[in-house]
């Protein structure tokens, strides 16, 4: 029995004894008619808090106004609903499917419009337009006359039972889980976890921020048009910011980033309440107290970012069961085919500049680098080098110059389509996916080569299995060659130094790029680390066939291993040459070591 399969197998057992063990203590009426409401409301908290995680977990933005897309939910859908059995004599069962989605489409148009302002932002920022968006839906709704005023909207057909609740509820979870698991759901989480890493293996961070908020607004409001046609009837002062509120605490206590959390916070917290009446006096001081006992000895919340494994814990109970399933060959990422002319450099820039308002700080640069060539770029701290790299990769947009990757232009293009197009980097200060394994870090460098839809990782079609298993193979043989395929399935920041940097140089190679940009890759390391990295960037050259460029203040190691070398000073070129020739110029010598050093060189030569 495969892994696949055994997780089916549990995981739908589970869903469906849960529902049947209810459903029996239901008809026993051992759970009444108002628990049985309790619980609906369970679910409705559980939808709510799983997609608030998506975007404040998943993605890290904090959001404060999700109640505002539960609310357009919950009016759209009852409004709809009454409309149907009014006017078109439809039963109210038949039209609360329509009334769910379009209360959800709506609520999703609404994240959409926030989302692409507002997502520019960060922290507070976000924040705080988020805040504001939702007391402007609730404003809007109690002066609205569709949506009933002050007053609200009543008579709402109570349609929504238990059985709809539970399975629309699984339905969410469930594409929640396999959209973490695709490639899509790495994407998001990268963002959360260094945006300008994740921006620089290929994602548009853009994309897939406003993806991740406009499917929780979705969902959110599914959850709103649920609420609507359980309670009966709707005012807008049921969704104000404390309700938003109320879901934060919910994702924070089970975990910022795990769903199984969220399932767990949000049902003890809809119950406690419920359970404690009898101590009315003092219930809502042990909550508190619960809340802040939480908080100060499990931060991270119940489950951190990890999720509960009904498969880990069979695997753990049982043996395995020694059943092969035979599976589709796996579909290898697709390998980009650079057209490299012998005689034309890879990559080349023509009067290259930038300009921070009154503050020139690069200017007229002409690098030329050639297929399978390792060149450094050197200069004093301050010269320039790392602004180099963010031109030549996106980050910022030249004020001058031209950029040409195999003879066409890339200004203008943003960072994640110049990855596409063939130039990959590393960092001066080291940014992984800290907590991700080291395996899934060289996944999300896959993302660009593939192909398969958001819509084939929920429902698991037949091309993600494909593609998954693919780019699993290939991410192992990368850390095959760099020694590292034994650390596949560790947290990447419990990595020594040395290894942090061969997994950042193993994912950049991840995009198949036709150059490399290292930033300072000895930083921090011990000479016999310094040593194998230099074996390492001649053994990239070499099996990758890549154009590297290096940014490096090891001159032993720039010197032992750069074919050419072009000095930086005060953002402009003074020298090229072969490391002979460097190391000998007098504007380099006194670029490095001052002035007098400069005439001494003068007054010897």
């Amino acid at each position: 029995m495969t892994r696949k399969f055994k997780s089916y197998v549990l995981n739908l057992s589970a869903i469906v004894l849960i529902f049947l063990i209810l459903s029996a203590l239901m008809n026993a009426n051992v759970i009444n008619k108002y628990y049985t409401g309790v619980l609906i409301l369970v679910g409705i908290n559980v939808i709510m808090t799983v997609s608030l995680n998506l975007t404040t977990g998943f993605l890290g933005e904090l959001a404060l106004g999700h109640a505002g897309f539960m609310s357009v939910g919950a009016f759209t859908a009852g409004i709809i609903t009454k409309a149907i059995v009014a006017n078109w004599g439809w039963e109210s069962t038949a039209a609360l499917p329509l009334a769910l989605l379009a209360g959800g489409f709506l609520a999703a148009v609404m994240g959409l419009l926030i989302g692409i302002p507002a997502l520019r932002l960060k922290g507070d920022y976000l924040a705080i337009i988020t805040l504001g968006f939702g007391e402007i839906i609730r404003v809007m709704i109690q002066n609205l006359e569709i949506t009933g005023g002050a007053s609200g909207i009543s008579r709402i057909p109570r349609v929504n039972t238990f059985p709809v609740t539970y399975f629309i509820m699984v339905a969410i979870v469930i594409v929640m889980f396999t959209l973490g698991r695709s490639r899509h759901g790495r994407a998001i989480l990268s963002i959360r976890e260094n945006a300008v890493a994740a921006e620089a293996t290929g994602i548009s961070t853009t994309y897939y921020k406003i993806f991740a908020f406009t499917l929780a607004a979705f969902f959110a409001g599914i959850a709103g048009g649920l609420y609507a046609h359980y309670v009966s009837r709707l005012s807008a002062a049921a969704f104000d910011f404390n309700k938003s509120i109320e879901y934060l605490v919910m994702v924070v206590l089970g975990g910022m980033g795990s769903i199984t959390g969220s399932i767990i916070s949000a049902t003890v917290l809809t119950l406690l309440p419920e359970l404690l009446r009898e101590f009315a006096d003092y219930r809502l001081l042990l909550y508190s107290v619960l809340l802040i006992l939480m908080m100060l000895f499990r931060p991270a919340g119940l489950m951190g970012t990890g999720e509960f494994s009904l498969v880990a814990l069979w695997d753990a109970i049982v043996k395995k069961i020694g059943f092969k399933k035979k599976e589709k060959l796996p579909l290898l990422p697709n390998i980009p085919r650079y057209d490299v002319n012998e005689d034309a450099p890879v990559l080349e820039t023509q009067g290259l500049g930038i300009r921070f308002g009154g503050l020139t700080a690069a200017q007229d640069v002409n690098i030329t680098l050639r297929d399978n060539e390792i060149v450094g770029l050197i200069g004093p701290n301050g010269a320039g080098k790392t602004t180099i790299f963010n031109l030549l990769t996106g980050v910022y947009q030249p004020t001058w110059g031209q950029i040409e990757l195999l003879g066409q232009s890339i200004g203008g293009k943003k960072t994640y389509e110049i990855v596409t197009a063939g130039i990959a980097r590393t960092f001066q200060n080291i940014r992984l996916f800290k907590s991700m394994t080291v395996l899934e870090n060289i996944k999300v460098a896959f993302h660009s080569r593939m192909r398969y839809s958001a819509a084939s990782g929920i429902f698991r079609l037949p091309g993600y299995a494909r593609e998954e298993r693919g780019i699993e193979i290939r991410a192992r043989e990368l850390l095959r060659v760099f020694h590292m395929e034994d650390t596949a399935d560790l947290p990447a920041d419990g990595l020594p130094y040395g290894q942090q940097r061969k997994l950042e140089i193993c994912r950049a190679l991840a995009t198949n790029p036709k150059v490399l940009l290292l930033d300072e890759p000895a930083a921090g390391m011990n000479p016999i680390e310094t040593k194998e990295l230099m074996e390492t960037i001649r053994l990239i050259r070499d099996q990758f066939s890549v154009a590297v460029l290096l940014i490096e203040h090891d001159m032993k190691l720039v010197m032992g291993i750069c074919e050419r070398i072009y000095v930086l000073n005060y953002g402009s070129i003074i020298a090229e040459g072969t490391p002979a020739q460097i190391g000998k110029n007098p504007k380099v010598i006194a670029a490095y070591l001052g002035k007098s050093q400069e005439k001494e060189a003068d007054a010897n030569a």
